[in-house]
């Protein structure tokens, strides 16, 4: 089986780096993290070369692509649409790719063939990572300890299952 190996980074060097993201555009106390407008205005600045595509559903069955080392990201049209009203789930597939952007490029990524998917440890995962950085910067753990799933869900804009898990590393 082909796979894809990042470095290694753990839950709390992920949170870390995501909080230091938010501090550095002055957005580390924000409750609603306004990813489409990061995405849009801000992540041209930290990547000059950096294009944003959105892509018709014709064109794309994935949610969302992001190519780190070009600097490129493509969302699905629906997607992306979906976030500009707010839903949870879209907004939350846009901060996934924003991870893989902002954590992942040639020299974070390697191309290995696994003989089983126990061969590569989660902190090693690619999309683990993207996950818990997506989370980080919608959810942030250290602003929402003590809320519940309810004002996790409603404050910052995520699904339930997104509020639920963010929880879970409050």
């Amino acid at each position: 089986m082909n796979g894809i190996k990042a470095s290694p980074a753990s839950r709390k060097d992920i949170q870390i780096y995501a909080r230091y993201v938010k501090k550095k555009v002055g957005l580390e106390n924000v409750l609603y993290f306004p990813i489409l407008q990061f995405v849009e205005n801000v992540v041209p600045l930290f990547y000059p070369k950096f294009q944003f595509e959105v892509v018709p559903i014709s064109e794309m069955k994935e949610h969302g692509l992001t190519y780190p080392s070009s600097k490129i990201m493509k969302i699905r049209e629906d997607v992306y649409y979906g976030a500009v009203k707010g839903d949870g789930r879209d907004r939350y597939t846009i901060a996934h790719e924003t991870g893989h952007l902002f954590l992942h490029d040639n020299d974070s990524i390697a191309l290995c063939r696994l003989g089983n998917s126990n061969d590569m440890m989660l902190y090693e995962n690619p999309e683990w990572q993207a996950d818990v950085f997506g989370g980080e910067m919608l959810a942030s753990t250290y602003l929402i300890r003590g809320m519940c799933i309810a004002d996790v869900h409603n404050k910052c804009g995520v699904s339930w299952a997104a509020a639920r898990t963010q929880l879970k590393y409050t």
